[in-house]
């Protein structure tokens, strides 16, 4: 499908969509005309050099700098004058998110705040949802999906509804994937890949999808880790390439004991692949040299020094701490790997 169709809304929602902001035409326009990233290039300068004062264009405005990650761009604008200020503090929410600590009273507190424009009243469901899981909630995406849907399908601005349709994709994904339902986390993890353009969402989404097959099959964990890794080194992401090489490449192949010319400095991976090696000694020494333990490092250390126990404790940790119930499993599969070599 060519790119520029992507961002349409199908037939049903187009003739609810009342509003196709500036933004949205442009960017529409640019796709049908070049590649994705000189499109996105060219609506980040006709947004930054823009005036806007429909509230439709402005969130058009935010929400494709956010998403196509022009963040310190999204900043500036935010800090300009004459914006809507209930569009401005949602944005600003948006950028916290993940970067300060979160409590429970400062979600009650948004939660509690209500909204008359469709589309913020989409977008502060999702960022409530967002906060849930950011304190570990992945839960709480079973009490909101059908508003989800109801506030979804009342945005009336295209580019606003594509985005915030990936948005949905990517929260579902993320709750069935730490709930454990695999099947629904996977059908959504590949609707939003068939949808994204930006590189960075789709590498993050080959990542994530890498480590839900983990416990499932070596070869499409693998493959998802090097699809996402190619996107990283293609686009220089070096955070993800960092991970993704150091970290989840060597964990799928010391789960699954294939770890010949697999290396990392990472210290914790670096156990792991040693007790995959059956170099229990070795991965002893490296795991009881930190000071605290998160449930992966207790789940190594317990299998590594036969402690069932201490494999039962990572699992309710992965469980009550994380919100987990996915990588709950770890601590599970290797308290069996445990008793088949008693």
């Amino acid at each position: 499908m060519n790119s520029h169709m992507l961002i349409e809304p199908d037939q049903l929602i187009k003739m609810q969509m009342h509003h196709s902001s500036k933004v949205y035409k442009h960017y529409h326009s640019f796709l049908r005309t070049t590649s994705n990233k000189p499109a996105a290039e060219l609506t980040k300068d006709f947004c930054l050099n823009s005036s806007f004062t429909s509230i439709d264009d402005q969130l058009a405005c935010y929400e494709f700098l956010y998403m196509n990650d022009y963040l310190d761009e999204l900043t500036t604008l935010l800090q300009s004058s004459c914006q809507h200020l209930e569009a401005v503090y949602l944005y600003e929410t948006l950028l916290k998110i993940g970067r300060e600590p979160m409590s429970m009273d400062d979600l009650k507190a948004f939660e509690s705040l209500s909204f008359e424009h469709p589309s913020l009243k989409c977008f502060h469901l999702f960022l409530l949802i967002y906060m849930y899981y950011d304190l570990k909630r992945y839960t709480v995406l079973d009490k909101y999906t059908e508003a989800c849907y109801i506030t979804l399908h009342k945005v009336r601005e295209p580019l606003f509804y594509y985005y915030m349709s990936l948005r949905f994709d990517e929260l579902s994904f993320q709750h069935y994937w730490k709930t454990n339902n695999l099947i629904l986390a996977r059908k959504y993890a590949f609707k939003y890949i068939s949808k994204v353009l930006v590189p960075r969402k789709l590498c993050s989404m080959h990542h994530n999808l890498s480590q839900s097959y983990v416990f499932e099959s070596f070869p499409f964990s693998m493959h998802h880790a090097k699809q996402a890794l190619q996107i990283a080194l293609q686009h220089d992401f070096p955070s993800e390439i960092n991970s993704i090489k150091h970290n989840t490449i060597p964990f799928i192949a010391a789960y699954h004991r294939r770890t010949l010319n697999v290396s990392t400095p990472d210290v914790v991976e670096t156990a792991h692949i040693a007790l995959a090696e059956n170099k229990k000694d070795r991965a002893v020494e490296i795991l009881s040299s930190l000071q605290s333990l998160t449930p992966f490092q207790e789940s190594y250390l317990g299998l590594a020094t036969g402690n069932s126990p201490m494999l039962d404790h990572a699992h309710e940790r992965f469980r009550s701490e994380y919100g987990d119930l996915f990588f709950a499993m770890l601590p599970k599969f290797y308290l069996n790997r445990l008793k088949s070599f008693m």
